[in-house]
């Protein structure tokens, strides 16, 4: 709808534009004050307007009284409006009480059939409506008799205006959030890009930053993701750890789909620093122990191991080449551990003073970047680094200068603790006598990349200690496959839910949950299912 200001602003250029006998200037560009007057007028009357909620501590006298039944003024009203589901300690929302809400509903039509709803009461109810806390909010009779009352009680506000205002004209732009598939389309819209900022609708229409809509929008967007195949995922996952930086309180479910998305993709062994960063900004490093733990809250252990291995195979090429000492890189022992950096749980590099103050830009930049998983060697050449890997049960220690041997621990009985951000060379790193292992670099290999020389008797040592070079697919998991039906089973042991399989009469296997359980949802969604249309809960797969 046009805008009297600009239905206004387009008649007086066409009456003067019978008096120009150059070119037409832009519009009212010789008026300035009308122009200003103009952006006044549309900053008073025509823009969208902010609408703050009610203070708790009002909303909560006006409902004791309305729960002792005592006569309410028009204000206290509104107020019971916005707080339909507030609840404390003692008392559950009116939303869930049948008896407390049946009256609230009479009072809303009563004022919808006498015209009498204002624009402050519908955006009171909108706040009880978005802010009720429950994950499939539809299983309350009530809150669904509150959703068609949002529905008129906007047709009779909009009845009212004299003009459409903008603010009328965006909610009218998202009918959809007041029906069954509220959140569907603009979940879809925000995964293809086509909107990435709900702020202005946010203040309108009153919706609170952990309501069940923002809930069902990332529900729609992350299962979208699994559907991708692996060419779409790669090229549309910048965007995707985009949108979780614009709402951080979803980044977690994001980048717990992001990553579990890459384990599925046949490029997974090639690192992303993209995700490896970012989930190194949010989680911490998924090598130190004590993290594991929180890693796991977000994504399963083969997801967590896949990481892991991107974070030892950097750490593997920037120790043989950034961090090189005094000497030339041994391509043939870098060559050789990148064979076994699919089994690393743990990575430590332990810098020697010359790196650890080195103002280099790839210096400065690797130690920024690694920052939390460095530690400082100390008591030894300032040229000297080492790195502590971890394979299986046992520590191996290697060193950057030249002359060092490999030093072998058990993990449980190390002399020294990989995590302490200041490490001694002789007291802690090379403890001979402590070592089940001490393994020279000697005879020299014809080539890096030809296990033979001290290539092949480390083979040989590692072996005694059950360690071996992983083929790919016992790399990626594949070394005894179960069951897809057990693998559902195990995925949904400790959730209520259904299954339909009609797979014999050439339909699908339909997984029906009974509450909106985020690590079930994300279960299904590894093992490819798809959600069903119009049906939140409910999962296929051929």
């Amino acid at each position: 709808m046009t805008s009297p200001i600009a239905r206004l602003s387009a008649a007086i250029n066409l009456s003067l534009s019978t008096h120009r006998t150059g070119p037409a200037p832009e519009p009212l560009a010789r008026f300035p004050r009308l122009g200003a007057a103009g952006i006044d007028l549309y900053e008073r009357f025509e823009r969208a307007e902010k609408a703050l909620p009610p203070p708790q501590e009002k909303r909560r006298a006006a409902i004791s009284k309305f729960r002792n039944v005592l006569t309410l003024n028009a204000s206290e009203w509104r107020l019971v409006f916005a707080g339909l589901s507030d609840k404390s300690e003692r008392i559950g929302p009116i939303l869930d009480d049948d008896q407390l809400f049946d009256r609230v509903h009479k009072e809303i039509h009563h004022r919808i059939e006498k015209r009498k709803l204002s624009r402050r009461d519908w955006l009171a109810l909108c706040f009880s409506y978005f802010g009720y806390e429950a994950a499939t909010p539809d299983q309350n009779a009530n809150w669904c008799v509150l959703r068609a009352d949002v529905q008129l009680g906007f047709e009779c506000v909009r009845g009212q205006q004299k003009r459409e205002k903008e603010w009328i004209n965006i909610v009218q732009q998202h009918q959809e959030l007041f029906s069954e598939q509220a959140g569907a389309r603009l979940g879809d819209q925000m995964f293809k890009g086509e909107i990435s900022d709900l702020s202005a609708l946010q203040t309108i229409a009153q919706i609170p930053d952990s309501s069940w809509l923002w809930r069902r929008i990332f529900n729609v967007l992350i299962s979208r993701i699994f559907m991708l195949d692996d060419a779409e995922f790669s090229q549309r996952l910048a965007d995707l750890v985009d949108i979780g930086r614009q709402h951080p309180r979803y980044m977690n479910d994001i980048l717990s789909a992001c990553l579990s998305r890459y384990h599925g993709a046949a490029y997974r062994e090639k690192p992303s620093s993209l995700l490896k960063q970012v989930t190194l900004d949010n989680w911490g490093s998924p090598q130190i122990r004590s993290r594991q733990n929180s890693w796991l809250q977000y994504v399963e252990k083969d997801v967590c191991a896949m990481v892991v291995a991107w974070f030892a195979k950097e750490d593997l090429e920037h120790f043989f080449n950034l961090l090189k000492g005094d000497a030339e890189v041994d391509q043939s022992r870098l060559y050789y551990w990148l064979r076994f950096a699919n089994q690393m749980s743990y990575t430590r590099i332990v810098m020697g003073v010359d790196a650890w103050h080195d103002r280099g830009q790839d210096f400065v930049h690797f130690r920024e970047k690694n920052k939390g998983r460095l530690s400082k060697l100390v008591g030894g050449p300032g040229h000297n680094n080492a790195v502590v890997m971890q394979i299986g049960d046992y520590f191996f220690v290697e060193f950057s200068g030249t002359g060092n041997a490999c030093f072998v621990y058990k993990a449980d009985d190390s002399p020294f603790n990989p995590d302490k951000t200041q490490l001694e060379l002789t007291k802690e790193l090379k403890q001979r006598h402590r070592t089940i292992e001490w393994m020279t670099h000697s005879p020299a290999p014809g080539r890096p990349d030809r296990i033979e020389g001290w290539l092949s008797k480390f083979d040989d040592k590692l072996g005694k200690l059950g360690i071996r070079v992983q083929s790919k697919a016992a790399a990626s998991g594949a070394t005894k496959p179960i069951a897809f039906e057990d693998q559902v089973r195990d995925a949904l042991k400790s959730v209520k839910h259904k299954v339909y399989d009609q797979r014999a009469r050439g339909g699908a296997l339909q997984v029906q949950l009974d509450d909106n359980d985020q690590a079930a949802v994300a279960a299904l969604q590894r093992l490819g299912f798809k959600p069903v249309n119009q049906q939140p809960l409910r999962f296929w797969s051929h």
